[in-house]
């Protein structure tokens, strides 16, 4: 026994240059390990080094020049959007679609001329504003077109592709129209006496969420209400499951379903959730000596707002705050700049400052910066990519 100890001992010593290599190695590497996670662990708990790190380590800044871009004409009419992973481009009844890298990827001959579009995921919906013509685009294809009666007002599509349309023109005030994801209309649900200013479809394509607003009176008189899809395809007139009534004056603007239960209602005053019958306030626009700019709910299950602070010429301050919907977690980031417009979708946020854009996640963290050398007309944002607009360009960058 003894004799292989030393035969061991003698082995381990007849390269101790190697064997000081490995130890070197084997240190290094635990150094490494040791400072990642101190950092990751910093970065998490301080947003003063997050911010400082975003700038000077991970090198978040993009400039103007540096990603891939599709040229336009200033003097032509085109609308443009963001969807999934393309950008959209509508001209002369033309709607070509790019990739990140800004290579066409498909066209699609769309008899619209004045759009209006929305999005889910995958999923994207054109209709003529105040005509008759919907199409339901995937990919680079339609899915499925048709004209319905009336003109349309809005239009929205959920995560699997079913559609609601409201649209005014017949014989009653409004009418919402539901289609699946093959364009089988499912129901029509007519609004004799109010105007419907949205309507949603929960994830789990159950229930048809709309909003009423009464402005025949001297007060606004707004109301939500939620209907059971399954039974509205028999009988509309019973299919009301839940009625939620705002506060006198209170505007409604769009509705927003986050999952299948949490409906967010966002107003001229306030965002509420809306769930199983019970309404919570999360956000009050009318906090006294405070200054609301900006707000949005087309995120994923999180709603944000922008507050204005200024002290003075130089010192001005645009504050995002953050609400998870269900976890009612609250995240913050501040930017020294006032924000001119915002974009959302998915888990991102663009804040564009007129010659810069903060894109930032829901969790509060700067995913990138972006610097430009003229003044940036808008800037658009889907799940996936954002197109920020020039006057003659479309800069694509990949979220």
């Amino acid at each position: 026994m003894k004799l292989i100890e030393f035969k061991e001992y003698n082995n381990l010593n007849k390269n101790p240059e190697l064997n000081k290599k490995k130890v070197t190695i084997f240190v290094l590497i635990m150094l490494i390990i040791v400072i990642t996670i101190t950092f990751s662990i910093v970065y998490i708990c301080s947003s003063k080094f997050r911010n400082w790190a975003d700038m000077h380590i991970l090198m978040k800044t993009v400039t103007e020049g540096k990603l891939s871009s599709i040229e336009i004409q200033s003097d032509e009419n085109v609308s443009i959007y963001a969807y999934d992973k393309y950008i959209t481009m509508l001209n002369d009844n033309k709607l070509n679609l790019y990739n990140s890298s800004a290579k066409k990827v498909g066209s699609i001959d769309i008899n619209i001329s004045n759009p209006l579009f929305t999005s889910n995921g995958k999923y994207m919906v054109i209709a003529e504003k105040e005509k008759q013509k919907i199409y339901l685009i995937s990919g680079t294809k339609i899915l499925w077109t048709t004209d319905i009666d009336g003109i349309i007002s809005r239009i929205a599509v959920n995560e699997n592709g079913y559609v609601s349309i409201v649209c005014a023109g017949t014989t009653y005030k409004s009418v919402i129209i539901v289609f699946d994801q093959e364009g089988n209309q499912l129901f029509k649900t007519y609004i004799p006496n109010n105007s419907v200013v949205d309507s949603v479809i929960s994830s789990d394509n159950k229930y048809l969420s709309f909003a009423e607003v009464d402005t025949s009176g001297t007060l606004i008189k707004s109301l939500v209400k939620t209907i059971s899809i399954k039974d509205a395809k028999s009988s509309s007139e019973t299919a009301f499951a839940y009625t939620y009534e705002m506060p006198t004056n209170s505007l409604i603007i769009n509705l927003k379903y986050q999952g299948s239960k949490n409906l967010i209602c966002m107003c001229n005053d306030s965002i509420n959730l809306l769930s199983d019958g019970n309404m919570k306030q999360l956000m009050n626009f009318e906090d006294e000596g405070k200054n609301y700019t900006f707000a949005g709910i087309d995120l994923i299950n999180n709603i944000y707002e922008v507050q204005e602070i200024s002290d003075g010429i130089s010192n001005q301050t645009s504050e995002i705050k953050l609400i998870n919907t269900g976890t009612k977690k609250v995240n913050n980031y501040s930017i020294n700049s006032i924000a001119k417009g915002t974009s959302s979708a998915g888990d991102n946020i663009a804040i564009n400052l007129g010659t810069e854009i903060y894109f930032i996640n829901t969790k509060g963290w700067l995913k990138k910066k972006y610097i430009a050398n003229q003044e940036i007309r808008n800037i658009i944002v889907s799940d996936r990519i954002a197109a920020i607009i020039f006057r003659d360009k479309i800069e694509i960058l990949v979220l």
